[in-house]
């Protein structure tokens, strides 16, 4: 097992297709402090990818299950809590090796390439800015989720993008790119509970959705679970299907998670 350098990552980046399953991985692989690790330099036959800053730490895995050793080797190093992305075929072999406590299959969906975005209806949904970081900060300390692959929302409104509602002059709901590839973003959406039953957050991923496309060309994409019933019925509302590979990655933790609550999703 060896851990690649940003110069060398290269070659792990030509193994990914640019789909919505792999949008997170690839956004990674654009942060010079993403941490890549291979079982081989030169042809990688097993690939971690993950973010230092993410609490617990998560780690999207590819390879095949006959990696045996490597695999084995590379789960005994994750001692502290830690949460893992692996694609079903490397489910029997991680929870083999590894202390699974929590398991959830993946659902992802994503704007067909027929989609064109809509007006957001909603009059107080506007494009955040650097200098309102602080009404972000103030308005969702909890859902530090929603910046979790840029670590700060400075950086998060400094290289990705956030549309938000307003009542009385407060941040009601909001959608952030989570990730994003040249083809895909990745969206998540969070309402304040006083808000909730309004429409707010699938007005605010409208907007989000539109300047993405409009000013990058990335259509919408979305990964969430099927427990989380909020977060998939906005996803199709925005006009999303499922992906033919949904429900083909895993989501597994080392921990309990209250209340079968994971961090898999928006």
């Amino acid at each position: 097992m060896r851990r690649l350098p940003p110069s060398k990552w290269d070659t792990v980046r030509s193994l990914l297709a640019d789909t919505p399953e792999n949008c997170s991985a690839l956004f990674l692989l654009d942060s010079a402090v993403s941490t890549v690790i291979v079982d081989h330099e030169q042809n990688p036959n097993f690939v971690s990818i993950s973010y230092p800053h993410t609490t617990p730490p998560l780690y999207f895995l590819y390879g095949q299950a006959e990696q045996l050793i490597f695999i084995q080797r590379f789960l005994g190093q994750l001692k502290h809590p830690a949460d893992l992305v692996v694609t079903r075929s490397l489910f029997p072999v991680a929870s083999r090796f590894w202390p699974v406590r929590f398991a959830i299959p993946v659902l992802f969906l994503a704007a067909p390439t027929s989609w064109r975005p809509q007006s957001a209806a909603d009059f107080r949904i506007r494009l955040l800015h650097p200098e309102d970081v602080g009404l972000l900060r103030k308005g969702f300390a909890v859902e530090d989720w929603l910046w979790d692959f840029f670590a700060t929302p400075e950086a998060l409104l400094a290289n990705g993008q956030v549309t938000a509602a307003f009542i009385d002059g407060e941040i009601a709901s909001v959608a952030t790119t989570l990730a994003y590839s040249p083809r895909y973003s990745e969206l998540g959406v969070a309402t304040r509970p006083e808000y909730h039953g309004r429409g707010l957050a699938l007005e605010c991923a409208r907007a989000l959705s539109r300047i993405q496309f409009e000013e990058f060309g990335r259509l919408p994409c979305w990964r969430t679970h099927t427990g989380n019933i909020g977060s998939w019925k906005t996803a199709l509302r925005l006009g999303l299907e499922e992906t033919p590979h949904s429900e083909q990655f895993i989501f597994l933790s080392n921990y309990e998670h209250l209340g079968a609550k994971a961090t898999v999703a928006p």
